[in-house]
């Protein structure tokens, strides 16, 4: 699977992917006794990296990367070997190396908290030959809108056999 942020996938994954999960928490000193620690929140995913697009394409891909930085929504991040994130696009920084003929980038997502309890329990499958949007919803129970929503997708043909379609 390729790292993928809504109708965006990447042509080859990032060379580096790193996802940070943290939590703010409190100690309290108890006089003769351990300390109390208590976990006030949790903060946002953040899903960071870098790579390289090699080739003509390199400058095409940064284009569109740029664009959809720009669009201040959030949109469900596909992670190789990862829980999908809803994440807003926070950072995109590129470089152009002649020499090697290639665009390296690094990115950054931060996680969207405002409906994190809800969408906690989210299932996917993984779409099979010949599969669109209503063959996948009737299989898995669910609504045509709701895997065109929850994937970003534009049309319900817009799924690839094996990709990772998300359902609830």
């Amino acid at each position: 699977m390729k790292l993928k942020f809504r109708d965006f996938e990447f042509p080859v994954n990032p060379s580096d992917i790193e996802i940070s999960s943290s939590s703010n928490c409190v100690s309290r000193a108890v006089l003769g006794k351990n300390s109390n620690v208590q976990n006030l929140s949790v903060n946002p995913v953040t899903v960071t990296g870098s790579g390289a697009f090699y080739g003509d394409n390199g400058g095409e891909y940064c284009a569109m990367l740029q664009n959809m930085l720009k669009d201040k929504s959030p949109g469900w991040l596909l992670i190789p070997s990862a829980p999908p994130v809803k994440a807003f696009f926070t950072k995109f920084t590129f470089n152009k190396n002649c020499k090697k003929n290639c665009v390296q980038y690094s990115f950054a997502f931060t996680e969207d908290c405002t409906q994190r309890a809800a969408e906690k329990a989210f299932t996917c499958t993984v779409a099979k030959e010949g599969e669109n949007a209503f063959d996948i919803a009737y299989r898995c129970s669910v609504t045509v809108d709701d895997i065109m929503r929850l994937n970003d997708i534009r049309t319900p043909f817009d799924i690839a056999e094996g990709s990772r379609v998300i359902i609830r």
